[in-house]
């Protein structure tokens, strides 16, 4: 019984090295997109990643529509806006793109929903937004648009929804944080809504909207306060990159799993904040941002992979967890007697 114990303990540790394999996680640096920007936001439809507006190096607000290919990892450019916009939010639905809010010149809350069809390169306008508002942030749940938080004289709470179907807007539950240059993903069917700032105070707030119960859940905070942040989903997890304060730009990657926690992933091989990102296939792609804080810009673009999160994962503690039992029943005088029993 005790080589048999001896070798289970054997074969299970080499499949916990299986799950920290350091090749599983890494960074690749991409072709640059034409024009550098921060400010600017983007969502994926297909293997086509669609980059809207944004503030360029004059300090000029952008009109721009830039598509990276994933596949060709190539550049190219679609029909402009209908207006030039900055700190907009953008969400992809049914082969469309839908910019929401943002800012115009002279900084300017819009109120505006600008929607793309990605088929025809072409611009349509849906009702407007009850509230104007930039530095928001957007998302589709189950065929419905939320614009969460932002700013307009004020840093906002305001959670409106726009249901495509009917071109209608209706005010939901707002978060429970005040916050904007926030950062929001969806997960399993959970819109997550992390950091941001009040002012100038950068916040670590981490809070789920359930919209079958349209409520909120206040979860475990993001381990580095930030703003001017991004998230995306890969592996089943809420990947959060870069942001600023008033002191630096952020390199941190924060992993956040539901029901397990905050992970520590490799760093932005370039930290910058007021970027894009967007998720294709395995992979989150990182588009442009400032490399200081404040006005600043690039057209860096990064790739991301992580196909295990995090290093030690539920499987890898439960696999640890059995091991630890054998060798205390393999050590222990009272557990030897039983087992030779």
């Amino acid at each position: 019984m005790k080589k048999i114990l001896f070798f289970l303990v054997l074969l299970i540790f080499p499949v916990s090295d299986i799950f920290a394999e350091e090749d599983s996680e890494g960074w690749e640096r991409l072709a640059d997109m034409p024009e550098v920007r921060s400010e600017m936001e983007s969502s994926a439809i297909g293997e086509k990643i669609y980059v809207v507006g944004g503030i360029t190096n004059t300090n000029h607000i952008s009109d721009s529509v830039f598509v990276f290919d994933t596949k060709t990892e190539s550049w190219s450019t679609g029909t402009p806006m209908p207006l030039e916009l900055h700190h907009a939010g953008t969400a992809a639905y049914d082969g469309k793109l839908y910019v929401v809010g943002g800012y115009m010149k002279g900084w300017s809350p819009s109120n505006a929903l600008l929607i793309y069809d990605s088929v025809k390169d072409s611009w349509s306008q849906g009702k407007d937004m009850p509230t104007a508002r930039g530095a928001l942030t957007a998302e589709f749940v189950d065929g419905k648009l939320y614009a969460v938080g932002g700013f307009n004289e004020n840093s906002r709470t305001e959670n409106e929804v726009y249901d495509p179907a009917d071109d209608s807007w209706e005010k939901m539950s707002p978060m429970p944080t005040t916050r904007e240059h926030l950062a929001s993903a969806v997960l399993d069917r959970q819109l997550f809504v992390i950091g941001g700032r009040a002012g100038q105070v950068n916040s670590d707030a981490n809070e789920m909207y359930d919209y079958t119960s349209d409520t909120w859940k206040i979860l475990e905070p993001l381990p580095t306060a930030r703003s001017g942040l991004t998230a995306s989903v890969i592996s089943g997890a809420v990947f959060v990159f870069g942001g600023e304060s008033s002191l630096r730009t952020f390199e941190e990657n924060e992993a956040y799993i539901p029901e397990e926690g905050w992970f520590t992933q490799q760093p932005m091989p370039i930290p910058r904040h007021g970027l894009a990102s967007s998720t294709v296939g395995d992979s989150i792609y990182l588009i442009g941002g400032g490399v200081v804080p404040g006005f600043s810009f690039s057209g860096i673009t990064e790739k991301y992979h992580n196909t295990v999160v995090p290093e030690f994962g539920v499987l890898s503690i439960v696999i640890l967890g059995i091991s630890a039992v054998m060798i205390i029943l393999f050590t222990k005088p009272k557990f030897q007697h039983i087992i030779q029993q």
